[in-house]
């Protein structure tokens, strides 16, 4: 085998909008990195699966050392052996479709997949805010929403690959729906459609939700941090009612929305502590042992999550999730 130092796994991350495609090194560290367009739509997964293969063998072909084999993290949820995804609004072509035996016959190489919240949640658990956390909880937002738990170690899967559907989670009865039909959801409220449904209101014209997220982060455009600090408005909102069942002693925002740093997460944090009250701090002071707060971050890796994520059990941190792969 090759020295730990060389080791490395090829991740792929398929999200609703963008999939991207990079070798990772134990460390955590990306390199020859890719991203295009995921547009999962057809009929047949094979105009996907054409473009996705045009990444993947020259990366393969480019390793030098060890390529401990490949890593997919997918939206949806996922079938109980890890094949592929079994619910998947937003990339219809690979429902029901087997990613694992795909790929392992298309680049000869082991192929393990997760859920995206879960590996994102792995991302940052072992290469991230994670580090030296009981009970993380990660929260990924971009073309949807979820969460992915982490419990010593023990990534929570409760059902079809996740920790659960936190994006169904109804904060305004009635409100805009979601690609399932939920009024006022959460996925409705902070996702991609949404950001720029309310971006075409403010500006009077169409901008895309990157845009609005670049303009934000670098607070060059006094809409966008409107834009922006209403989300994570919704995002605190969300929390309050996730930290009470899972008591997360970190949480970290991830995916491309939190591109939008610190604007959106000053409003997450203002958000979640208008509503929680004195809970939080009240349940510390009966012990610390149990629980010492919620601390909200930025993720470090952010967009990259999803990536890193899905080639963590190849590393030798797998031996911490106290499970077997098959």
């Amino acid at each position: 085998m090759a020295p730990e130092k060389n080791l490395t796994a090829l991740g792929i991350d398929i999200g609703g909008t963008h999939t991207k495609v990079g070798l990772v090194d134990r460390t955590g560290s990306i390199r020859e990195f890719h991203s295009f367009p995921t547009r999962a739509f057809e009929e047949t997964p094979q105009p996907f699966l054409d473009r996705l293969s045009g990444y993947v063998h020259p990366l393969l072909a480019s390793v030098r050392g060890s390529c401990m084999g490949i890593g997919i993290s997918t939206h949806g949820y996922i079938d109980t052996d890890r094949r592929g995804p079994i619910v998947c609004r937003n990339t219809p072509s690979l429902k029901g479709f087997d990613l694992c035996s795909w790929a392992e016959n298309e680049f000869k190489m082991r192929t393990l997949i997760n859920n995206d919240l879960i590996a994102h949640a792995l991302a940052e658990y072992y290469f991230g805010s994670g580090i030296g956390t009981r009970r993380f909880m990660c929260m990924a937002i971009g073309t949807g929403f979820g969460v992915g738990v982490i419990n010593d170690g023990h990534p929570l899967r409760l059902v079809g690959g996740t920790t659960g559907d936190a994006g169904r989670i109804i904060l305004e009865p009635g409100g805009i729906k979601c690609n399932y039909g939920v009024g006022g959801s959460v996925e409705a409220l902070v996702g991609v459609s949404n950001i720029e449904r309310i971006a075409r209101e403010r500006y009077g014209h169409h901008v895309p939700a990157n845009e609005v997220i670049t303009h934000a982060r670098l607070k060059s455009d006094p809409l966008a941090i409107e834009i922006m600090q209403l989300i994570g408005g919704y995002l605190g909102h969300a929390l309050a009612t996730l930290s009470a069942i899972f008591l997360p002693e970190k949480v970290a925002l991830t995916g491309g929305t939190a591109e939008a740093g610190k604007i959106l997460l000053e409003a997450c944090r203002k958000r979640f502590y208008e509503l929680s009250g004195d809970y939080h701090q009240l349940l510390r002071k009966e012990s610390e042992a149990l629980y010492q707060g919620t601390e909200i971050v930025l993720g470090k890796n952010r967009g990259e999550s999803g990536l890193l994520g899905s080639v963590v059990e190849f590393f030798p941190t797998v031996d911490k999730l106290n499970r077997k792969v098959p």
